[in-house]
């Protein structure tokens, strides 16, 4: 089958990596300079994954404009499967502006360091979509293990904003809690080793670094872009936003 990738940062890397052990898979980025002049037209593709960067609007809100900006060269009778990170309102603006295109949405949990060995590992796969997604299934057989799921677009696109918040909340949490201990000249990670030591609450992202608070590509934008799309009602994540940003301009 020809697939077409759309996007080649570390999860349209991961896609094509892996999806060449059983596809014929052509990427369309400018940065990836075997492709840099090819149009999609000249290539036969059997279906199309979008792995496009969605980053922060000046509002604070998910910028769609690259995924549109891809949909505008696709056929609407080719299936399409979106892994960049998509908003509720991004989702109904696709949905209107391209009512005869067959798309689907998945969210993708991948690692920048550690991407390859992330997707392979990979359990679960949310498939969010109205249609049969046998068609996607196949795709992901060759990860051992893998389970694919089928759930409302909608969905998907929540449980990516809120695995990123709440981790990033647990970020912010901590060095809390690390603020507390330096003013009551207490050891911090005896007390961070004490309470990660329960099972449900676990090690992962409760080390104070000395950046502070959370970074990196996804925690800032995905938890701006959640709060753009609620009405008031994350309040628990838009006090961990001004927390950390209180903290990274005092450094």
């Amino acid at each position: 089958m020809n697939v077409a990738i759309f996007g080649y940062g570390f999860v349209g890397r991961a896609h094509e990596e892996v999806l060449s052990w059983t596809d014929t898979v052509m990427v369309f980025d400018p940065a990836f300079a075997d492709t840099r002049d090819n149009k999609v037209e000249s290539f036969d593709y059997d279906c199309a994954f979008i792995c496009v960067a969605t980053p922060q609007s000046s509002d604070g809100s998910c910028d769609m404009s690259n995924v549109y900006d891809v949909m505008d060269q696709l056929d609407s009778d080719r299936p399409i499967l979106i892994k960049s990170t998509i908003s509720l309102e991004g989702w109904k603006e696709l949905k209107k502006k391209y009512p005869k295109h067959h798309v689907s949405f998945s969210p993708e949990f991948l690692r920048q360091d550690t991407y390859f060995e992330d997707f392979i590992s990979n359990k679960t796969i949310y498939i969010g979509s109205e249609e049969d997604i046998s068609f996607w299934e196949r795709f992901f057989t060759v990860i051992d293990e893998a389970k694919v799921i089928r759930i409302k677009p909608e969905e998907a696109i929540l449980i990516k904003y809120f695995r990123n918040s709440f981790l990033a909340t647990k970020v912010a949490f901590f060095n809390q809690i690390y603020d507390l201990c330096e003013n009551e000249s207490i050891d911090f990670d005896s007390v961070r080793n004490g309470i990660c030591e329960d099972p449900r609450i676990g090690h992962s992202h409760s080390v104070v670094t000395s950046d502070r608070g959370f970074g990196g590509h996804c925690f800032p934008k995905d938890t701006s872009a959640i709060v753009k799309s609620s009405s008031g009602e994350l309040s628990i994540l838009e006090n961990a936003i001004e927390y950390n940003n209180r903290i990274k301009n005092s450094l």
